[in-house]
C-alpha cells in the first residue's frame, strides 16, 4: 500500500494537469467564439458568390472558357487541412481517413494524385503512413492571410486553365454546428462541381427563375468569368480553412473538458484514498501508544 506522501504527490501532479487542461479549454473556447463571429459575418458574402456562380453555370448559352471545361491530364490534387496544434482528439485521423478514399481511387484509376498540405500536425501523420506531400505550405498561420489564399488560388486556376490539372479538392473538417463536425471533401475544380456543391449548401438560392442573360454585364460575361471564378475559389478555400479552425477548437474544447473532468474524478478518488490511509496511520499510532502504556503498567 502506498503511503500518504506518495498519494499527495500524485494528487498534486494531477491537479496541475487539471489546471493546464482547464486553461487550454478556456483558450480554445475564446478562439472558437472569435472565429465563429468571423464565420457568421462572411456567410452572406460566400452565399452571394455562390448565387452569381449558379447563374453562370446554369446559363443555356455555354460560354467558352477553360475554367468551365473538363480536363483530361490524368492529374489530381488534394489539399489536406489538418489541425494547427495537438490535444484535439481524433481530428487528424478523421481527415486522414477521408484522404485514403482519394488515394485508393487514384490508384485504381491509374491517375496521378498530388497531396498538398499546410505544415501542421497532419504532415507527421502522413509521413508515418508513408505518404510524402508534393507541396507543403510553410509559414502559414492558423488562418492563412488573404495573400496566401490568393497565391493558392492563382496556382490552381493557372494549372487548370493550362490543362495540367483535372481535379482539385480540399479534405477538411466541415463545421455544421458546435455539436456536429465531419471530415469531408469540397471539390474546387471543375468549377461547375464547386458551384453545384455551394448552391446546395445555402438555404435559398436566388434567383431560381432567372438566368445570366437576364442581366446586363459590362464588361461581358466571358470577360468577367475568370475574375468571378477566382473570387469563388478564393472564397471557398477561405471557407474551408475557417471550418477547419472552428472544428479544431471544438474538438480541443471537448477533449480538454473530458480531460479536466477525468482529472477531477481522479483527485476525488485520491483524496478519499489519502483520508483512508491517514486514518489507518492514526489508528496504528494510537494502538502503538495504547500498547506501550499497557506494557508500562
Amino acid at each position: 500500500m502506498i503511503g500518504t506522501r506518495q498519494i499527495l504527490h500524485r494528487r498534486n501532479a494531477i491537479d496541475s494537469i487539471r489546471k493546464m487542461t482547464r486553461t487550454m479549454e478556456m483558450i480554445s473556447t475564446t478562439r472558437y467564439k472569435y472565429y465563429y463571429n468571423r464565420w457568421l459575418a462572411a456567410r452572406d458574402y460566400h452565399d452571394a458568390l455562390a448565387r452569381a456562380g449558379y447563374l453562370l453555370v446554369t446559363s443555356p448559352k455555354l460560354y467558352n472558357h477553360p475554367l468551365l471545361k473538363t480536363n483530361l491530364s490524368g492529374r489530381s490534387v488534394i489539399l489536406a487541412i489538418g489541425s494547427n496544434g495537438g490535444l484535439c482528439g481524433s481530428y487528424n485521423s478523421y481527415v486522414y481517413q477521408a484522404m485514403k478514399t482519394h488515394i485508393s481511387k487514384a490508384e485504381k484509376l491509374g491517375k496521378k494524385l498530388d497531396i498538398y498540405a499546410p505544415n501542421r500536425r497532419l504532415v507527421g501523420l502522413l509521413n508515418y503512413h508513408g505518404i510524402t506531400p508534393a507541396r507543403i505550405y510553410n509559414d502559414m498561420d492558423e488562418m492563412p492571410t488573404e495573400l496566401q489564399i490568393d497565391e493558392m488560388t492563382d496556382e490552381i486556376v493557372n494549372q487548370y486553365m493550362a490543362g495540367q490539372l483535372d481535379y482539385f479538392g480540399i479534405v477538411y473538417m466541415r463545421y455544421y454546428s458546435i455539436a456536429s463536425q465531419q471530415a469531408q471533401t469540397l471539390t474546387i475544380t471543375p468549377l461547375a462541381e464547386l458551384i453545384d456543391d455551394l448552391t446546395t449548401r445555402t438555404t435559398a438560392i436566388w434567383p431560381w427563375a432567372l438566368s445570366v442573360e437576364d442581366f446586363y454585364f459590362s464588361p461581358s460575361v466571358t470577360e468577367i468569368t475568370e475574375g468571378l471564378a477566382r473570387m469563388i475559389i478564393h472564397s471557398s478555400i477561405q471557407s474551408c480553412f475557417m471550418d477547419a479552425i472552428l472544428s479544431e477548437h471544438v474538438a480541443r474544447m471537448i477533449a480538454m473538458k473530458n480531460a479536466t473532468e477525468n482529472a477531477e474524478d481522479m483527485i476525488k478518488e485520491l483524496t478519499a484514498e489519502y483520508n483512508r490511509a491517514r486514518q489507518n496511520q492514526i489508528t496504528r499510532d494510537l494502538l502503538d501508544i495504547i500498547s506501550g502504556a499497557e506494557a508500562i503498567q
